[in-house]
C-alpha cells in the first residue's frame, strides 16, 4: 500500500515539472521583458534631460533661457539714445515791412534797464541783437528803436503822443543808427503811431517779459509780439 502511495506521489511531481509548473526566476524566460522596460523606463532622455536640470549638483541649474527685453523697452532706449538735444530758445519777432531812412529794420528783442521814474515809466529798447547789449558794445550800422512806456502789466501806449526824439535828445519815442563814428544818430523822420501793449512786465533781473507792437511811420510797419528782457536792476 505504501509502495503505491510513492509511486503515485513521484509520478505527480515529475508531470508537474515537465508542465513548467515550477516557479520562474526573474529573467529566467527569454520572453518576459518587463525586466527591460522597466530598465528602459528608468533611464529615458527625458528622465535623464530632468535629472540633469534639476540636479544641484551638475552646477548649471534650470536650463530656460532668460526672456529677451521686450520690443518696447529696446525702442525706448533706442529713442532716449537718439532723441535730439533741446532746441535753443526762440523769442517771437515781430513781422516788419517798409524801411526807416532807407533801411529795413526788423527787432529780434527789447531790452529793458532801471532805474523806474517815480510815474513808472522806463525806456524800452528794441533791436535786433538776439540777447542784451550796452552801449560800449554798439557797432557801426547797428539800429534800435526807444520807447518811454509805463512798466505795468496790461499798460497801453498810445505812440502818438509820445515826444519824438531829435538831435541830441531822444525824448519818448527815437529810431537810432550808430554811425562809422561809433555814436548814435537820432532819425528825425522818425514818427511813430500806432499803439504798444506791455503783455507782462517783470522786475526781476534777467526775466523775460512780453509786449504786444503795432507801430508804424510812414512806409514803415512793424506789428507783432516781441519778448523783453530785464537786463539789471530797475530799482
Amino acid at each position: 500500500m505504501r509502495v503505491v502511495v510513492v509511486s503515485s506521489l513521484v509520478s505527480s511531481l515529475l508531470v508537474l515539472a515537465a508542465c513548467g509548473g515550477a516557479p520562474k526566476r526573474p529573467g529566467s524566460d527569454p520572453s518576459d521583458t518587463s525586466s527591460l522596460e522597466s530598465e528602459g523606463a528608468s533611464s529615458s532622455p527625458a528622465s535623464a534631460s530632468t535629472a540633469s536640470s534639476s540636479d544641484p549638483r551638475s552646477g548649471s541649474g534650470p536650463t530656460s533661457a532668460a526672456p529677451a527685453p521686450s520690443a518696447a523697452a529696446q525702442t525706448s532706449g533706442a529713442t532716449s539714445a537718439t532723441s535730439p538735444a533741446a532746441p535753443a530758445v526762440i523769442h517771437p519777432v515781430p513781422g516788419a515791412t517798409g524801411s526807416i531812412d532807407g533801411k529795413p529794420f526788423t527787432p529780434k528783442l527789447a531790452q529793458v534797464t532801471g532805474p523806474i521814474k517815480k510815474d513808472g515809466r522806463l525806456v524800452v529798447t528794441l533791436h535786433e541783437g538776439s540777447d542784451c547789449v550796452s552801449a560800449a558794445q554798439a557797432r557801426p550800422g547797428d539800429e534800435s528803436i526807444t520807447l518811454m512806456v509805463p512798466w505795468q502789466d496790461g499798460y497801453k501806449v498810445d505812440l502818438g503822443s509820445l515826444k519824438r526824439g531829435r538831435k541830441g535828445d531822444p525824448g519818448e519815442a527815437a529810431f537810432t543808427r550808430v554811425g562809422d563814428d561809433g555814436r548814435g544818430h537820432i532819425s528825425s523822420t522818425f514818427k511813430p503811431t500806432g499803439r504798444v501793449t506791455i503783455v507782462s512786465a517783470p522786475t526781476d533781473p534777467n526775466a523775460l517779459g512780453k509786449m504786444k507792437v503795432d507801430l508804424s511811420s510812414g512806409d514803415y510797419i512793424l506789428a507783432g509780439d516781441l519778448d523783453v528782457k530785464v537786463c539789471g536792476p530797475l530799482k
